[in-house]
């Protein structure tokens, strides 16, 4: 078995909470196991000399290797720290390894959004290799979410779930980087307003009120 670094582990373990099992088959991704689509299954058994076969029938082993040698290592996760490392890396699998890319460049500001991670690019991550560009990842990714459905309405079904993916990834960067999200203040519950009384019910009360008071008069005079 292939010692992988911790970090790597991390972020897998984050990423195979949410990539866990079948996808949804109405998902523009098509058929996808453990968030791996069957694309990306195909070139790594090519890669390996072996037949192609349906990534239903992917391995856990295999499916450690994949995400290693075509998401970790190309999207270059391993020279970030780690709270950006793992934005960065669920991302890749999420949206490819170029895409990634062009969500790092966006996070970092004053870059062309390209994908392409040249000299340029790689000497700003430098500068801004820390725990505020994963945050800004996040909500690059959070904002990405309402734009796709914009464009595409039919894939509004899924936003809730994108979007709970989105915030769990942004709690999580942040407790990796010593960050406690705060929790929302329990509001009160609201009480009812007191119904309104009318005049001819205090009336009513007040003459009952003086009934009670002239029987107990009555009363001590008999005593």
């Amino acid at each position: 078995m292939p010692e992988y670094p911790e970090a790597f582990k991390t972020a897998l373990k984050f990423t195979l909470k949410w990539e866990a099992g079948v996808g949804d088959p109405r998902d523009l991704a098509g058929t996808v196991n453990y968030g791996i689509s069957q694309g990306s299954y195909d070139n790594y058994l090519r890669n390996k000399n072996l037949t192609s076969k349906s990534v239903l029938q992917i391995t856990q082993p295999e499916v450690e290797e994949l995400y290693y040698l075509q998401y970790w290592k190309p999207c270059l996760a391993d020279s970030m720290v780690l709270p950006l490392a793992v934005a960065h890396f669920d991302t890749a699998v999420n949206f490819s390894v170029k895409g990634s890319l062009e969500f790092l460049q966006e996070a970092i500001g004053g870059l062309t959004v390209d994908g392409n991670f040249g000299s340029k690019s790689k000497a700003a991550l430098e500068k801004a290799n820390n725990l505020q560009t994963a945050q800004r990842y996040c909500q690059c990714r959070i904002d990405y979410r309402y734009q796709r459905v914009k464009a595409n309405p039919s894939q509004q079904m899924f936003l809730n779930g994108w979007l709970r993916r989105d915030q769990d990834l942004l709690r999580y960067v942040n407790e990796l980087g010593g960050v406690t999200t705060p929790q929302p203040t329990p509001q009160p519950t609201p009480q009812p307003a007191p119904k309104p009384v009318s005049q001819a019910e205090i009336l009513s009360k007040i003459e009952l009120a003086l009934r009670l008071l002239q029987e107990a008069v009555d009363l001590l005079k008999k005593q």
